[in-house]
């Protein structure tokens, strides 16, 4: 029996020549790979070499529009300014560690230009930083001497005597005179269980005992907001009223007042708000970074222009546990005395606080340049070379602010015309980052 007869497939024999020619299609296509990549490197390496010709060619640019450059002096067709030479030998970008800037790069000036714009240099320096902190406050009435004037039954006014805020008053100076029925019907409800005309009330017997009643009622008469003298005339001269004269209850100035002639006022309603200003409050903002720096007890002074040359000292009496959420900072309250009368709710001032020092490395505050992105300074160098270095600062005091991270005690700061030479950096920066290739000139 043959083998198709018993089922079975007959083996597949590969025509000859085909395993040569599959080496021969893999050996090709390595090839073509590494034609490609060695192509690709060279043409790298070719824009590595023309962008370096070309910049080594490019030794002239105009300094008000830096995108123009030439390999020859001359003058600059957009402004017609003389080319300036670009100084050799400076890094070409903005340093690549964690306290380079971007947009600037470090630039070298002769020393007549150094000396044409004011540069002056300072050392770094370990101090204690943070020994006056300098707040904004303002004065309001101390919440412990306020007092509002309430009645607790309803009725018109009769009779206004304080017609206007700002009035000084006494304690138990007449405030309003108010017209109240219900006020005439309790002292009628006194008078009739006090016994009509102060004799205590008699049982069925006839005989008279103590019943308590009239203390009751009295206490219902002082509930109401009935002043004790007119409980006391009413005792003594049995004649109820049906207008009550509302007094005083504190000498102080009128802040509030929330009532006028003929109005129908009804029980719980703020009629006066009256505050003694012998003592007052300053209230300051303390932003969320300086926290830690002032506590319960340090020295404060606060200082105002409604009292020139007068100097209020005191100490932080309260730091405030919450957060503003539209101002972001915290209240820190003082206490002042007033006898006098000089400091007045509303007013604004400047309060010193004489907050805890540390030891820090701080420059001069002016050194520090801030663009709301970033804030550096300009290292100075020898040879007229100055470089940018971003740095973390802290606090501030007066004309010191301290360096959290980048710089050390001991470097060299540029304390003044940072901006020109921020100006400079940039230039700089954006010459060497276009490269002049928008508008270079060659063989002008």
């Amino acid at each position: 029996m043959s083998e198709l007869e018993r089922g079975s497939t007959p083996a597949h024999t590969p025509p000859p020549g085909v395993r040569t020619m599959n080496v021969v299609r893999w050996l090709l296509f390595a090839g073509l790979l590494l034609l490609a990549v060695a192509s690709t490197v060279s043409y790298v390496q070719w824009r590595r070499s023309e962008s370096t010709s070309h910049r080594a060619a490019a030794r002239y640019h105009c300094p008000m529009h830096p995108t123009y450059t030439s390999d020859r002096p001359g003058e600059c067709p957009i402004c017609g300014m003389d080319l300036e030479p670009i100084p050799v030998g400076e890094a070409a970008a903005a340093p690549a560690d964690s306290h380079g800037v971007p947009g600037l790069t470090a630039v070298t000036l002769d020393p007549a230009r150094v000396q044409m714009i004011g540069v002056r240099t300072a050392r770094a320096e370990r101090r204690a930083v943070g020994q006056r902190l300098e707040l904004v406050g303002f004065v309001t009435p101390d919440e412990g001497l306020l007092r509002q004037v309430h009645i607790r039954v309803s009725g018109w006014v009769t009779e206004l005597y304080v017609q206007r805020t700002g009035v000084r008053v006494r304690e138990g100076d007449p405030l309003l005179t108010l017209d109240s029925p219900e006020l005439l019907q309790s002292e009628q409800e006194f008078l009739i269980e006090s016994g009509g005309h102060g004799s205590a009330p008699r049982d069925s017997s006839g005989h008279a005992h103590e019943s308590g009643a009239p203390s009751a009622a009295r206490r219902r008469l002082g509930q109401l907001g009935v002043p004790e003298v007119e409980i006391q005339r009413l005792e003594r001269e049995h004649l109820p009223r049906q207008r009550l004269t509302l007094p005083s209850p504190v000498t102080g100035t009128v802040l509030e007042r929330n009532v006028t002639h003929g109005q129908l006022v009804a029980p719980g309603t703020t009629l006066f708000t009256v505050a003694n200003l012998s003592r007052v409050w300053v209230m300051a903002d303390l932003y969320e970074m300086d926290l830690g720096r002032i506590h319960v007890g340090d020295p404060a002074a606060f200082s105002t222009d409604g009292a020139p040359g007068r100097t209020f000292r005191s100490r932080v009496e309260f730091v405030y546990p919450t957060v503003s959420a539209e101002t972001r900072t915290v209240k820190v309250r003082l206490t002042l005395p007033n006898a006098d009368g000089v400091l007045r709710p509303g007013m604004y001032g400047k309060v010193a606080v004489s907050a805890r020092a540390s030891q820090a490395v701080a420059v001069p505050a002016e050194s520090v340049v801030r663009t709301g992105e970033e804030t550096y300074v300009f290292m100075a160098r020898a040879a007229g070379r100055f470089e940018p270095r971003r740095v973390v600062t802290g606090a501030q005091d007066g004309e010191w602010i301290q360096i959290l991270s980048g710089v050390a005690a001991g470097d060299t700061v540029v304390a003044s015309a940072s901006f020109l030479i921020d100006s400079e950096s940039r230039l700089k920066a954006a010459i060497e980052g276009l490269g002049g290739s928008s508008a270079t000139a060659h063989g002008r």
